[in-house]
């Protein structure tokens, strides 16, 4: 869109349109890319700027004093805006604020983050921040009105041009999908669309491009020749001492790098790695940081599946050391040892797009706006990669993941035979499939294991060895894949989905048989399925009636009392014998009825459309895996919800989350005891399996892991640290912190010892925290004092993502990360980057949590048996974030005074490895720290 455009940023009070006020406003008037002039004003509110606004814009209650009023400005803005298109990165929020003053109501609305959620699917976030910074383009000060508006408006630019560039057949698609639907992008789309056709025949450039119009051109069909892997009768043994020369000092390994650093701890679980798999036996080992345990098991798993023709599982918890493993080590060993090695990735059938399903959407076209964007979006994404796999591309929020499950290869009535006969071999999936099945390491993360493990190894092709790194997820792992939940909105969707004889599902039925089928045939399908659309209509109220019975008995029992924030509330058996119990039991009673009979009466409906395969009904095999995968999915429901209301197990962990505005109900289970079936899936059946991590002990000893994973019979063993952690590291820990419980004090203390240390290290700092809501608190406290000092502070307020964060962080000369949850683990700054560790408090968990509670009740001293070594292994866990080479040299602070206060403070100290350990005043620590990182003691 080449008009003159207007572009909008404001910045408010707060995020609530008809509470907060506008502090100040910038504009931008654009023609073509560049900037005609511009507005820009302070507004004051006639009140504060809290603390957190202050702390990302600058913008002090002092700077406001002196600003006009908004509606003094108001003649001006509007004059400024006129009837120009106004575009704002999420440009609903700026006009929302300005509607109660009647600005921007007639004005046509364009949205940057709408634009390029689909014009750049593979980005991992689309804040204006980090797709300026994406693209190019300059932004000097962000979360500064003008500032945001020019950047807005070049990003809409950037956008605009590449929109133009699409394949004009794309471009009409994505046009038509659009035509019935108000989504904010259409005006846009159908502008480029308009100008590319009146150029279609006279511009060279666009001639013979990509286009993602032609139904079967999207996916490539698969013609690689993958051999079978045909495993030996008899395993031949491995020579325990032959896998270990391959990283010794004069190993093939060493000759293939430079500076290769040779590690006698690597050699050494090398070794047990190998034995286990000579022996056939099941091994527990704990490797710390900078042993290289990746090399130490990928070599003797790497010649057992060559030697014998084997497949080899390994399985992780993080995508990250997945992509390492598959596109790093697994390369690079392959080289090294010059052997012929297959590997591959596994996934999920739900990571893979099926080309049947997309295909069918964009036949009948987009119901919905979710619908629509994530199809525009794809057909963007499938001009530049036919990999089909959901790790590319990136969904926004439930609704966008939804649509993907209905456009994924999550079938299960969906054959490999089935996807090569229909599909020629062109289906994602199936290319991975085979791939998967051919390979001799086949790398898996821990929820596609468990989803095979729960299936009774269906999902994974057959394997009878399995490493398991970063095992101390694995219970976390299993618990997460065994869990349901369900709440009103997507049960009602999911209803909404079946539809009628119009539309939806049965709609989908009754158009693909009507004319195609015989009459009699026909009348019968017509008539059920007129039935089950009678039924689906009722169902609706007595799903609604059960929620709202369950948040009524909820309300009554006091359970909803006392947090501002979402509450999770435990279904136990005491609680299910109050009075009111009985009310929810029989609003299910009735609402049973109809998920047992629909499910029902999908299934007969499958088996019907089954009998009908002989005639040419239109999109026969989606219509029937749909019909099938719908009965399947109420049949669940229906099964969970008896379960959680009326015939609970005891195996299994109930409870309900109410969200903070109280209006969204969330039911939801998961496994009290996993330990029962790993060991039914995976130690019974299995030859080897290797559990390895840098954290499986607690106390010294791996029985708190045992009794978790019931890993009773698996043999243990532990490998040393190839660091000097008491020449290189202090934990320091201040005797004068006030305890948690004093929780003010304790909060400004937490705040002086974070400014101190990180003016004494020049930033290189990263505090850890357990409470996202501390977190911010602190970020907003502290960051303005360390502006002073030229430190920047990076933080999770602001949703950045944590890879944005470390990045950020590492880019900066003088800054503090402070993190919460997934930085105490997984987050790797080795270097001068980092020299300081602050650990804010004890990673306890909350007692109050349903599953954490439950498992307690499992121990006698619930307490020293499960939270203590629980909060010990996610202690290790961060505390290895400091030292991550032999070089690295720095401070670990405490500042959680338990450590030293209580009688289990001491069991966190001795989990620790071999460190220089001092304890001293809060006031001592930035000297103490500094002259430590210096080398000066």
């Amino acid at each position: 869109m080449r008009d003159v455009l207007v572009a909008l940023d404001l910045e408010t009070t707060g995020l609530n349109k008809d509470e907060d006020d506008i502090i100040e406003i910038g504009a931008a008037r654009f023609q073509d890319g560049q900037v005609l002039e511009t507005y820009h004003t302070l507004i004051n509110p006639g009140r504060a700027v809290p603390e957190r606004v202050t702390a990302i814009t600058a913008i002090k209650t002092d700077d406001l004093i002196n600003a006009p009023h908004i509606r003094q400005v108001l003649p001006d803005l509007r004059h400024f805006i006129g009837s120009s298109p106004v575009v704002g990165h999420r440009v609903d929020f700026d006009l929302g604020f300005l509607a109660r003053y009647g600005v921007g109501l007639n004005n046509l609305p364009i949205d940057t983050y709408d634009l390029a959620s689909v014009m750049l699917p593979t980005i991992a976030r689309y804040n204006l921040t980090h797709l300026t910074g994406e693209l190019g383009l300059e932004l000097e000060h962000a979360h500064r009105a003008l500032d945001d508006a020019i950047a807005t408006g070049r990003l809409y630019w950037a956008l605009w041009e590449r929109i133009l560039n699409l394949p004009l057949e794309t471009l009409e698609e994505i046009v038509n999908a659009a035509r019935e639907l108000e989504w904010s992008a259409r005006p846009v789309f159908t502008a480029a669309f308009q100008e590319r056709s009146r150029t279609a025949f006279t511009d060279p450039g666009q001639r013979g491009k990509k286009s993602t119009v032609a139904e079967h051109s999207l996916f490539d069909p698969d013609h690689t020749d993958w051999p079978k892997l045909h495993p030996k009768m008899e395993p031949e043994k491995l020579n325990p001492a032959a896998m270990a020369r391959v990283v010794e000092p004069e190993g093939v390994m060493a000759g293939a790098y430079p500076n290769y650093e040779h590690r006698p701890e690597q050699a050494e679980m090398l070794r047990l790695v190998t034995e286990a798999f000579n022996q056939g036996r099941h091994l527990m080992i704990e490797a710390p940081t900078g042993v290289g345990k990746s090399l130490a098991y990928l070599v003797p798993a790497a010649f057992w599946a060559m030697v014998n023709d084997e497949r080899v599982v390994i399985s992780t918890a993080t995508l990250n050391l997945q992509d390492q493993l598959i596109e790093k080590d697994l390369p690079l060993l392959a080289r090294t040892l010059d052997i012929p090695l297959r590997a591959a990735v596994a996934k999920g059938r739900s990571h893979y797009l099926c080309p049947r399903r997309l295909l069918t959407l964009r036949r009948r076209t987009p119901t919905s706006i979710g619908e629509l964007r994530v199809l525009a979006k794809i057909l963007v994404w499938l001009l530049e990669s036919s990999s089909g796999d959901k790790e590319e591309i990136s969904l926004r929020g439930f609704e966008e993941n939804v649509v993907w499950s209905r456009l994924s290869a999550e079938d299960e009535g969906c054959t490999m035979g089935r996807c090569s006969t229909q599909m020629g071999g062109a289906c994602p999936f199936y290319k991975a499939r085979r791939a998967a099945e051919s390979a001799h390491i086949l790398v898996v993360n821990h929820a596609l294991l468990l989803s095979d493990v729960q299936s009774g190894n269906r999902v994974l092709p057959d394997y009878r060895y399995l490493i398991v790194d970063e095992a101390h997820h694995l219970e976390d792992a299993t618990t997460n894949g065994l869990s349901f939940q369900i709440n009103k909105v997507t049960f009602l969707r999911q209803i909404a989905d079946l539809g009628d004889m119009r539309r939806g599902l049965l709609g989908d039925v009754i158009r693909s048989t009507r004319g195609s089928v015989p009459d009699v045939h026909y009348k019968q399908l017509e008539s059920f399925v007129q039935v089950v659309t009678s039924a689906v209509q009722a169902m609706g109220h007595h799903v609604e009636r059960y929620f709202d019975t369950l948040y009524a008995f909820l309300d009554e029992a006091g359970t909803l009392r006392g947090s501002e924030f979402s509450i999770q509330v435990r279904v136990t058996a005491q609680l299910r014998q109050r009075s009111g119990w009985a009310h929810v039991q029989e609003a299910w009673e009735v609402l049973s009825e109809f998920t047992a009979t629909i499910a029902r009466a999908m299934d007969r409906l499958s088996r019907g459309l089954s009998d009908l395969r002989e005639f040419d009904v239109l999109d026969f095999d989606d219509v029937l895996s749909s019909v099938q995968a719908a009965s399947r999915h109420l049949g669940a429901i229906h099964r969970q919800l008896e379960s959680f209301t009326t015939e609970p197990d005891e195996n299994m962990i109930y409870w309900v989350q109410v969200d903070q505005d109280r209006e969204r109900l969330l039911v939801q289970s998961a496994p009290l005891n996993v330990g029962p079936l790993l060991d039914e899936y995976l130690w019974g059946p299995k030859e080897t399996v290797v559990l390895t991590s840098a954290t499986l002990r607690t106390g010294g000893s791996f029985d708190y892991m045992r009794d978790r994973l019931h890993t009773y019979e698996v043999d243990e063993a532990v490998v040393g640290s190839p660091f000097d952690y008491e020449a290189n590291t202090l934990v320091y820990i201040p005797t004068d912190m006030p305890g948690p419980e004093r929780r003010d004090d304790y909060q400004r203390a937490v705040e002086r010892g974070l400014i101190e240390l990180a003016a004494a290290t020049n930033g290189r700092l990263l505090a850890l925290f357990t409470s996202y809501s501390q977190l911010r608190q602190t970020a907003q406290a502290i960051a303005p004092r360390l502006a002073l000092g030229n430190i920047t502070v990076f933080d999770q307020s602001d949703g950045t993502s944590r890879q944005q964060l470390v990045e950020g962080f590492k880019n900066t000369e003088r800054s503090v990360l402070l993190g919460t949850r997934s930085f105490w683990e997984g987050v790797d700054i080795p270097g001068d980057d980092l020299s300081a560790l602050a650990i804010v408090r004890l990673p306890f968990q909350v007692p109050s949590d349903p599953i954490f509670a439950a498992r307690s009740e499992l121990y006698e001293n619930s307490f020293m048996q499960y939270a203590v070594p629980d909060a010990i292994l996610r202690f290790r866990q961060g505390f290895g974030r400091l030292i991550r080479t032999k070089l690295d040299r720095g401070v670990v602070v405490l500042f959680d005074n338990r450590v030293i206060t209580k009688r289990y403070g001491q069991a966190f100290l001795d989990s620790l490895p071999a460190c220089t350990v001092r304890r001293g005043l809060l006031g001592d620590l930035p000297r103490t720290a500094a002259q430590w990182i210096d080398g000066k003691e």
